[in-house]
């Protein structure tokens, strides 16, 4: 017995499409009649894949997260040594934000900013996102540590957490700051201080 129509579109490319509309507007600004227009989809397309906004946002965040985690996780793991794995992987926030100019910061931050509190299920999201974040450029430090060119009395959470608010921070500050060199200086010692 059949339970409808198969969908005949790719759910991780909606979720792509919806997510720029997201970041660049908001989730407040954010029509359905943008949703549609962005996706190519008709409205109960979009309710039946993603059940209503609220879940092509999380779907968009989703996706969006997937990808920013596995680049990272990448940059952090490219084989360098440690010490240059991981400046290397703070200094893509800088290249990203001095190339972005008009684009509206971060998605993940942007919408931390925007549904935090009031949604849970937003909140339970970006808390997975950030842990996940963090954790990848913890046991960055660690394997610098093992091969001491990182301090050994660093706190592992503590520099996770360290590291996460400066890839944030270069994100909000590359929206006023268009200098690359001045976000570089800002890399080098977050660097110098892990030494």
């Amino acid at each position: 017995m059949q339970r409808g129509r198969p969908r005949e579109f790719d759910v991780a490319s909606v979720s792509e499409a919806a997510g720029r509309v997201f970041w660049e507007r908001g989730y407040h600004s954010t029509s359905l009649d943008d949703l549609t227009e962005a996706t190519g989809l008709l409205r109960g397309s979009l309710y039946g894949a993603f059940g209503d906004k609220r879940g092509m946002l999380l779907a968009a965040l989703d996706y969006y997260a997937e990808g920013a985690v596995a680049r990272l996780s990448e940059r952090l793991n490219s084989g360098l040594p440690p010490h240059e794995a991981l400046r290397e992987a703070l200094l893509h926030h800088t290249r990203v934000v001095s190339a972005l100019t008009g684009i509206p910061g971060c998605f993940i931050t942007n919408t931390a900013l925007e549904m935090i509190p009031s949604d849970p299920d937003v909140t339970l999201r970006i808390e997975s996102i950030m842990r996940r974040i963090s954790t990848l450029l913890a046991a960055a430090v660690i394997r610098g540590q093992a091969e001491g060119v990182f301090n050994p009395g660093l706190n592992e959470k503590a520099v996770g957490d360290f590291l996460l608010c400066m890839t944030q921070g270069l994100r909000v500050l590359g929206k006023v700051v268009h200098e690359e060199e001045r976000l570089t200086a800002a890399v080098d010692v977050a660097m110098r201080a892990l030494s």
